[in-house]
């Protein structure tokens, strides 16, 4: 598949990987290249347990040094990592960016990870921290009114299945998503899934060895392990759709989009040709994450109703 020439030279010089041979070793790799979750002169970064029926659940709160008395908008940021890999600190250095440039609160939930708890824990956890949120809303100085769900690759599916269950249930209204590079379908049926091969890149390879970690014999069509396998897509926030164009994932995410604005929703897609997943982390000074990374955070600053 095509390949912006802006990132060729990253490619090559890309190993090939396979993390889900070594779950182990990938994330001791992740670990030591992610951020180290302290405060600086801008945002403000707190570590707290919360209790989650009979346990403890951990999460990052990121806040803004400077801030108003008025409560802020506040996004719970959910980490990618293949449902098996990372916490706060993979996704550290977009939560600060986010709540310095944005001015908003930002809560990261360090869920439970497969394959030692494969689903529905992760899920769990995730929807959990949303709700501490809002129960917590006065608390945090945050605005009930004003919460969204962000992340990317296996954290957007997480993203897309509590934006589900929030509906279903009746729970927390969410205002906005962020969906990047969403990991949706364990099918992996369409033509990118049987496409993107390529030993160097997020392949299909990677995304059935994480699936399966976190299905591990799940009902793929019961609950909310499956955001692409949802039958209903009615009634859910307005979403921003990050999709890549050399990804496994590229036809589910695109799917998933014309089945959110099919059902009535706001949808906005920005699909980015010639770049694998995660294009913006490992080349994040090409012209083409640039323009991505600012569109996605003029769009979520719009969602979200940042001033």
């Amino acid at each position: 598949m095509f390949l912006d020439p802006e990132f060729l030279p990253v490619y090559e010089s890309l190993p090939e990987m396979d993390v889900f041979a070594d779950v182990r070793g990938a994330r001791v790799a992740l670990a030591a290249a992610s951020g180290d979750g302290k405060s600086d002169g801008e945002v403000n970064v707190e570590d707290r347990e919360i209790p989650v029926e009979g346990r403890t659940l951990g999460v990052r709160l990121y806040t803004p040094v400077s801030r108003s008395a008025a409560p802020l908008p506040v996004a719970v940021w959910i980490h990618g990592g293949g449902f098996v890999l990372g916490g706060p600190n993979a996704e550290d250095a977009t939560c600060r960016r986010l709540t310095a440039e944005l001015g908003i609160a930002i809560v990261a939930p360090d869920y439970r990870l497969a394959p030692e708890d494969p689903y529905p824990a992760a899920f769990d956890d995730c929807y959990a921290a949303l709700r501490w949120v809002v129960d917590e809303a006065d608390a945090l100085g945050v605005d009930v009114a004003k919460v969204a769900l962000g992340g990317h690759s296996a954290g957007a599916a997480l993203v897309a299945a509590v934006a589900l269950a929030a509906r279903d249930r009746q729970g927390p209204h969410i205002r906005y998503l962020h969906l990047g590079y969403p990991v949706l379908d364990d099918r992996l049926e369409s033509e990118s899934a049987r496409a993107v091969t390529d030993p160097k890149l997020f392949n299909r390879q990677g995304a059935a060895a994480g699936w399966a970690f976190y299905l591990q014999g799940s009902d793929p069509e019961a609950g909310y392990a499956v955001p692409g396998r949802a039958k209903d897509l009615r009634d859910l926030p307005a979403s921003y759709i990050l999709v890549d164009g050399v990804d496994p994932a590229r036809d589910e995410a695109l799917e998933f989009a014309a089945r959110l604005s099919a059902a009535g929703n706001s949808v906005e897609l920005h699909l980015v040709p010639g770049v694998p997943h995660m294009f913006d982390v490992l080349a994040p000074g090409i012209r083409a994450s640039r323009r991505a990374v600012a569109a996605w955070t003029s769009a979520f600053a719009h969602g979200i109703g940042a001033s």
